[in-house]
């Protein structure tokens, strides 16, 4: 099984929802990237941290993984996406030494491999299905439909309806339908 580390690139809002923004991960040679739908806490919380805003050492999140950096090297641990099951990516981070695993979500697994430094790997196959090419210029933002939970698949079917798109109606009414079968 062959896997890609991802990195941080950017946070970009998703206008006309309520707060929800894009993360984009790159591939280390910055050629394919994936989108990542998060909320507005883990907004604020990412652009606290790329922000680089005074105080943050002092943060809860920053603590803790001081402190268990302290105990346990950064090598030890590795998170790694495996799957998207429901419109969520399935990320597991892993304590190499002791060989627990806990499942995270993404936005959390992105967080913490930029607080910390963990690495953050996807799965080669997923990433291949998963990845657009990445531009830095570019201004919009694709977001494969997999990813994107049920909760917002209704909103964005609602907004195609009033809109008359009644293609991309289509195709998110048969995504929901899809998943409600599972």
């Amino acid at each position: 099984m062959g896997r890609v580390q991802l990195f941080y690139k950017d946070i970009g809002e998703i206008v006309g929802s309520d707060g929800f923004s894009v993360v984009r991960l790159t591939d280390a040679d910055e050629v394919w990237a994936i989108s990542v739908i998060c909320d507005k806490l883990m907004t604020d919380q990412l652009t606290l941290r790329t922000n680089c805003q005074p105080g943050r050492e002092q943060m809860l999140p920053e603590v803790l993984v001081r402190m268990l950096l302290a105990d346990n090297g950064i090598n030890d641990f590795e998170m790694m996406v495996s799957d998207v099951i429901n419109g969520q990516y399935r990320v597991t981070l892993l304590n190499k030494r002791t060989l627990t695993m806990k499942f995270i979500r993404m936005s959390d697994a992105v967080l913490l491999s930029v607080i910390s430094r963990i690495p953050l790997y996807i799965d080669a196959a997923l990433m291949q299905r998963q990845c657009t090419p990445y531009n830095p210029d570019i201004r919009g933002l694709s977001v494969p439909i997999n990813t994107i939970d049920l909760e917002h698949l209704n909103q964005e079917l609602e907004r195609a309806i009033q809109a008359e798109d009644y293609r991309l109606a289509s195709y998110l009414h048969e995504e929901i339908l899809r998943r409600n079968k599972e």
